[in-house]
Protein backbone atom coordinates (compact mmCIF):
# COMPACT_ATOMS: atom_id res chain seq x y z
CA UNK A 1 0.00 0.00 0.00
CA UNK A 2 0.97 3.67 -0.37
CA UNK A 3 1.32 4.48 3.60
CA UNK A 4 3.93 1.37 3.97
CA UNK A 5 5.74 2.60 1.34
CA UNK A 6 5.46 6.10 2.31
CA UNK A 7 7.03 4.58 5.68
CA UNK A 8 9.93 2.74 4.12
CA UNK A 9 10.72 5.58 2.36
CA UNK A 10 10.70 7.83 5.00
CA UNK A 11 12.58 4.93 7.33
CA UNK A 12 15.09 4.71 4.76
CA UNK A 13 16.04 8.49 4.61
CA UNK A 14 16.48 8.74 7.86
CA UNK A 15 18.56 5.56 7.98
CA UNK A 16 20.92 7.22 5.18
CA UNK A 17 20.63 10.20 7.20
CA UNK A 18 22.21 8.11 10.32
CA UNK A 19 24.36 6.39 8.17
CA UNK A 20 26.37 9.62 7.31
CA UNK A 21 26.64 11.11 10.66
CA UNK A 22 27.93 7.90 11.95
CA UNK A 23 30.44 8.06 9.45
CA UNK A 24 31.40 11.73 9.80
CA UNK A 25 31.49 10.93 13.56
CA UNK A 26 33.99 8.29 13.12
CA UNK A 27 37.16 10.37 12.46
CA UNK A 28 36.76 12.82 15.17
CA UNK A 29 34.53 13.64 18.13
CA UNK A 30 32.07 16.81 16.62
CA UNK A 31 30.01 19.63 18.21
CA UNK A 32 25.82 18.97 17.61
CA UNK A 33 26.08 21.95 15.38
CA UNK A 34 28.95 20.65 13.04
CA UNK A 35 27.11 17.34 12.47
CA UNK A 36 23.85 19.36 11.37
CA UNK A 37 25.37 21.52 9.17
CA UNK A 38 27.17 18.80 7.58
CA UNK A 39 23.96 16.78 6.67
CA UNK A 40 22.49 20.45 5.56
CA UNK A 41 25.01 20.83 3.06
CA UNK A 42 24.56 16.82 1.91
CA UNK A 43 21.03 18.17 1.33
CA UNK A 44 19.19 16.46 3.98
CA UNK A 45 15.34 17.72 4.88
CA UNK A 46 16.05 19.62 8.61
CA UNK A 47 13.36 17.83 10.54
CA UNK A 48 14.68 14.73 9.59
CA UNK A 49 18.40 15.69 10.31
CA UNK A 50 16.66 16.92 13.89
CA UNK A 51 15.02 13.40 14.44
CA UNK A 52 18.83 11.68 13.75
CA UNK A 53 20.46 14.36 16.02
CA UNK A 54 17.74 13.42 19.35
CA UNK A 55 18.25 9.76 18.75
CA UNK A 56 22.60 10.50 18.29
CA UNK A 57 22.41 12.42 21.37
CA UNK A 58 20.23 9.93 23.30
CA UNK A 59 22.50 7.06 22.70
CA UNK A 60 25.20 9.39 23.32
CA UNK A 61 27.33 9.45 20.24
CA UNK A 62 26.78 13.16 20.39
CA UNK A 63 27.66 15.01 22.96
CA UNK A 64 28.57 18.62 22.70
CA UNK A 65 30.11 18.90 26.27
CA UNK A 66 32.63 15.50 25.94
CA UNK A 67 33.49 17.63 22.47
CA UNK A 68 34.02 20.96 24.45
CA UNK A 69 36.36 18.99 26.72
CA UNK A 70 38.25 17.54 23.99
CA UNK A 71 38.82 20.31 21.58
CA UNK A 72 39.40 23.08 24.75
CA UNK A 73 42.33 20.43 25.66
CA UNK A 74 43.57 20.32 22.33
CA UNK A 75 43.58 24.28 21.83
CA UNK A 76 45.39 25.19 25.33
CA UNK A 77 47.65 22.17 25.54
CA UNK A 78 49.02 21.81 21.80
CA UNK A 79 47.84 24.79 20.13
CA UNK A 80 48.68 26.70 23.66
CA UNK A 81 46.17 29.70 22.58
CA UNK A 82 45.16 32.25 25.31
CA UNK A 83 41.25 32.35 26.73
CA UNK A 84 39.67 34.92 24.43
CA UNK A 85 41.37 32.38 21.50
CA UNK A 86 39.61 29.50 22.38
CA UNK A 87 36.73 31.22 23.01
CA UNK A 88 36.13 32.57 19.85
CA UNK A 89 37.51 29.18 18.22
CA UNK A 90 33.68 27.89 19.97
CA UNK A 91 31.55 30.16 18.36
CA UNK A 92 31.23 27.85 15.50
CA UNK A 93 30.05 25.36 17.41
CA UNK A 94 27.27 26.92 19.08
CA UNK A 95 28.67 25.38 22.44
CA UNK A 96 26.68 27.33 25.44
CA UNK A 97 28.77 29.50 27.63
CA UNK A 98 27.49 28.00 30.73
CA UNK A 99 29.04 24.76 29.46
CA UNK A 100 32.16 26.28 27.95
CA UNK A 101 33.77 28.06 31.04
CA UNK A 102 33.75 25.60 33.76
CA UNK A 103 35.61 23.66 31.31
CA UNK A 104 38.44 26.55 30.49
CA UNK A 105 38.05 27.38 34.28
CA UNK A 106 39.54 23.91 35.23
CA UNK A 107 41.97 23.42 32.36
CA UNK A 108 43.56 26.93 32.52
CA UNK A 109 43.89 25.89 36.46
CA UNK A 110 45.90 23.11 35.11
CA UNK A 111 47.70 24.70 32.24
CA UNK A 112 48.49 28.47 33.88
CA UNK A 113 48.40 31.53 31.31
CA UNK A 114 51.69 32.30 32.42
CA UNK A 115 53.43 28.73 31.39
CA UNK A 116 51.52 29.16 27.99
CA UNK A 117 53.41 32.19 27.10
CA UNK A 118 56.71 31.22 28.36
CA UNK A 119 56.15 27.90 26.13
CA UNK A 120 55.66 29.86 23.39
CA UNK A 121 58.35 32.33 23.80
CA UNK A 122 61.20 29.46 24.22
CA UNK A 123 59.65 27.89 21.28
CA UNK A 124 59.92 31.30 19.18
CA UNK A 125 63.16 32.15 21.03
CA UNK A 126 62.58 35.44 21.23
CA UNK A 127 65.45 36.95 23.18
CA UNK A 128 65.44 38.36 26.95
CA UNK A 129 66.42 42.21 26.25
CA UNK A 130 64.70 45.51 26.67
CA UNK A 131 64.66 45.72 22.81
CA UNK A 132 60.97 47.71 22.24
CA UNK A 133 60.97 46.09 18.62
CA UNK A 134 61.14 42.70 20.06
CA UNK A 135 58.68 42.99 23.03
CA UNK A 136 55.88 44.60 20.66
CA UNK A 137 56.48 41.93 17.93
CA UNK A 138 56.18 38.95 21.18
CA UNK A 139 52.90 41.42 22.55
CA UNK A 140 51.37 41.05 19.40
CA UNK A 141 51.79 37.54 18.49
CA UNK A 142 50.42 37.19 22.26
CA UNK A 143 47.61 38.81 21.70
CA UNK A 144 47.07 36.95 18.60
CA UNK A 145 47.08 33.98 20.26
CA UNK A 146 44.44 34.78 22.38
CA UNK A 147 46.04 36.19 25.87
CA UNK A 148 44.47 39.19 27.36
CA UNK A 149 47.07 41.98 28.30
CA UNK A 150 47.09 41.51 32.34
CA UNK A 151 48.63 38.11 31.28
CA UNK A 152 51.02 39.09 28.99
CA UNK A 153 51.94 42.09 31.48
CA UNK A 154 52.32 39.79 34.07
CA UNK A 155 54.75 37.05 31.87
CA UNK A 156 56.86 40.73 30.90
CA UNK A 157 57.12 41.59 34.62
CA UNK A 158 58.85 38.21 35.45
CA UNK A 159 61.84 39.46 32.94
Amino acid sequence: SSNLLSKIDNDERLQSIKYKALNYLSYRPRSKREVYLSLLKKGFNQDEIDKVLEELVAKGYLDDESFAKTYARYLIKFKRLGRIAVINRFFAHNINQEVLNPILDKLYEKYPPDLLISEIVKKKKYPKTSDTINDKKLINYLKRKGFSWSEISTYFNYW
